[in-house]
């Protein structure tokens, strides 16, 4: 819930405190009924797009929006009930992060549902600054716990007075930013990333992976990795849902095995994860702390966690030299070990391990990786939004009108599918999508199960052969692919798939046409 800027400043001091402008309404607690200043307030309101008055009792307005109405007070209470409230109306929006924006003369919120970015309001001059310094210095635990408009901050939120019941923690970040509008040209952007499981799959791991939108023959891949020792790691940008995955995989391995020792080393952990011994590692996800400490803290828990008996490990994510060197020592222990990592595609989760690898001064990467006893799997994945089944429009009748996708979009859609008659795009928004015109998010995924001959080709540095291996005589299929399938389904409109992919609906395509020439 945020105050209209515009209106703000124009509510009556004799009225501050008793409104709140919540999205189009104007709710206002019922003994200021009769005031002439309110009157007035009311007319300006409507005039600029209010569309209706809500009336409270007064003790109904002071338990629920007094806090929000008071927000320009500058009391830190206040302003914390105020980003309490706001986390709340993420969670039940159904949304993965929240972004404040300090600009100096004004501020931002968006919230990212279902992984597009949408205005949720503003904030008036100041109102910005107060909220992100109460929600990093009143309710975020970091290494500072100052807040500084010109430095980098991390932190996270796990109180629990603070968060939604559903919602296990809230990662924090903050930028400075240069802002021409500020009075000391100063401003700050803050992430706040909800952390909680969105998809509500339970089951076995094909029930629970198929839930996520892994396809059933990916599902059985995803099925063998389990079964074997060695390395599987997982790879997307950052919101594509590496963690619910890794999560999904853990738990369901640990309820199918209980009797065995299924360990997790993260900084810090995301999710609770049934079954599953869940190591920190001491940095407490502070970026201030050298990388070289941290990576040290990272290998040091790997350690750690190897002396503990256990039977599968989880590494949260492999973001330094050491822990890459650490995944691979525990992989060659005879462990099945399991993690994250950022790369661009399948095969370049081998590229990113090989620069880690080598800033970890091994020599020859390549032959410690792709051994048949270390590496097992490369998984990549990217979440796409699905269409709404209610109000999507069929793509023959999209073209006729608003609906159309982009001249360029729609050539290229041409280039992949031969019969594009299940295509369909993205409408207007129902009751049913909350007026969206998405319901949800589908994976669009690449799993490379590897065998003696794949791995070969990756020894010899030769990716053309390893690829060209793995799509013809494995039957792989890129995410590329996969979204394309979801497509010509009607599941996934072309012009947001493009804009989650990264790449051109074509770009399989241009790389055969590239080798080939």
């Amino acid at each position: 819930m945020l105050q209209d800027t515009s209106l703000i400043g124009s509510v009556p001091q004799d009225l501050r405190g008793r409104i709140v402008i919540d999205g189009g309404v104007v709710r206002v607690s019922k003994e200021l009924q009769g005031k002439a200043s309110l009157d007035s307030f009311v007319s300006l309101a409507r005039r600029r797009g209010v569309r209706e008055i809500t009336w409270h009792k007064p003790d109904e307005f002071d338990a629920k929006f007094r806090a929000v109405a008071q927000f320009t007070e500058g009391a830190k209470s206040n302003v914390q009930a105020y980003a309490v409230r706001l986390l709340r109306d993420a969670y039940e929006c159904g949304a993965s992060d929240i972004h404040i924006t300090n600009y100096g003369a004004y501020g931002a919120v968006q919230m990212r549902r279902l992984g597009l970015l949408s205005d949720y309001g503003q904030l008036a001059a100041g109102d910005s600054s107060q909220l992100i310094r109460a929600i990093y210095e009143t309710m975020t635990e970091a290494a500072d716990s100052t807040f500084s408009q010109t430095e980098r901050q991390d932190g996270r939120i796990v109180h629990r007075k603070f968060l939604p019941a559903e919602v296990h923690s809230v990662r924090v970040h903050t930028e400075p930013l240069e802002c021409a509008q500020s009075e000391n040209g100063n401003g700050t952007f803050m992430a706040l990333r909800l952390l909680y499981d969105s998809t509500k799959a339970t089951g076995t791991l094909e029930e629970r992976v198929t839930a996520l939108g892994y396809t059933a023959t990916d599902a059985s891949r995803l099925r063998f990795l389990t079964q074997r020792t060695g390395l599987t790691i997982i790879s997307g940008p950052t919101g594509h849902g590496k963690s619910t995955l890794l999560k999904h995989v853990m738990e369901s391995m640990a309820d199918e095995n209980p009797e065995r020792n299924h360990m997790s080393v993260e900084d810090p952990p995301e999710y609770p994860l049934m079954g599953t011994k869940q190591i920190m590692v001491n940095t407490n996800g502070n970026s201030a702390v050298d990388p070289t400490e941290r990576g040290r803290a990272y290998m040091n828990a790997i350690a750690g966690c190897m002396r503990s008996d256990p039977d599968v490990l989880m590494i949260g994510e492999i973001r330094y030299p050491e822990a890459a060197g650490a995944a691979i020592d525990a992989a060659l222990t005879g462990h099945g070990v399991w993690a994250t990592l950022h790369a661009n595609n399948g095969f370049g989760i081998i590229r990113r391990m090989v620069s880690l690898l080598n800033a970890a001064d091994y020599v020859n990467p390549l032959e410690y990786l792709c051994d048949h006893n270390v590496l097992a799997g490369l998984i990549y994945q990217r979440l796409v939004p699905q269409l709404c089944p209610e109000c999507k429009v069929p793509l023959q009748e999209a073209q006729k009108g608003k609906h159309a996708l982009p001249g360029p979009v729609f050539d290229r859609l041409l280039r992949v599918l031969d019969d594009p008659n299940g295509v369909h795009v993205r409408g207007d928004g129902c009751a049913h999508c909350r007026q969206l015109g998405i319901t949800g998010q589908r994976v669009a995924a690449e799993v490379i199960q590897t065998d003696p001959t794949l791995l070969s080709h990756l020894r010899r540095d030769d990716f053309a052969k390893a690829e060209s291996y793995w799509r013809h005589d494995m039957k792989g299929r890129s995410y590329v692919g996969h979204a394309v399938e979801l497509i010509g389904a009607g599941q996934v409109d072309p012009h947001l798939a493009e804009l989650r992919l990264g790449v051109p609906l074509d770009f399989d395509k241009m790389l055969h046409d590239g080798a080939a020439a």
